[in-house]
């Protein structure tokens, strides 16, 4: 009895460790990724600008990506514009705030099954295999143990934005 105590104990202790290193594992990609995001920002343009309340807003659906990109990218402007992070829901409504949105892999599944959501003027960023074939602009991959990332043009393009050379020349370029 004494020994099947001790070793459900010793497994209660390494799942919590397992879990914990793997939150602060997202956590340290989430970082990583808001970055990556404010760059994206800083050297994208919208062929028709948007000024929401004069702000620059990067969404998501993901409200753990969210608290963690207020606390990565505070006091940071795009353009001139305060740079505010907001979570949304997946509607019309909500998603016309933004001008950029960042679908992460916990909100993937219902971001495919919205209809009818237009991303004109929005820079959408997600990190699935098949965000960029369902009209996404960017998508990070890992390899190597690295965050990168790829960029379609020609669905940029679709939804009215550009993206300057110097980003291009560090993505992998493809066609949605």
């Amino acid at each position: 009895m004494q020994l099947l105590k001790l070793l459900l104990n010793g497994l209660l202790i390494t799942l919590t460790l397992f879990f914990s290193a793997k939150s602060a594992a997202t956590e340290k990609e989430y970082m990583l990724k808001a970055g990556f995001l404010y760059n994206f920002a800083r050297f994208a343009h919208w062929v028709t600008p948007t000024y929401h309340n004069n702000n620059f807003t990067l969404c998501s659906p993901d409200k753990s990506f969210i608290d963690i990109a207020d606390v990565a990218l505070t006091k940071r402007n795009i353009q001139k514009r305060p740079l505010i992070n907001k979570h949304i829901s997946l509607e019309p409504n909500s998603i016309k705030l933004c001008d950029m949105v960042f679908i992460t892999s916990k909100t993937y599944a219902n971001w495919k099954s919205t209809p009818n959501l237009t991303y004109k003027n929005i820079l959408l960023v997600g990190e699935n295999d098949g965000f960029i074939e369902s009209n996404g602009h960017i998508r990070f991959f890992l390899s190597s143990g690295k965050v990168r990332f790829e960029i379609s043009p020609n669905n940029l393009k679709i939804d009215g934005l550009t993206m300057s050379s110097k980003v291009l020349r560090l993505a992998r370029i493809v066609d949605g």
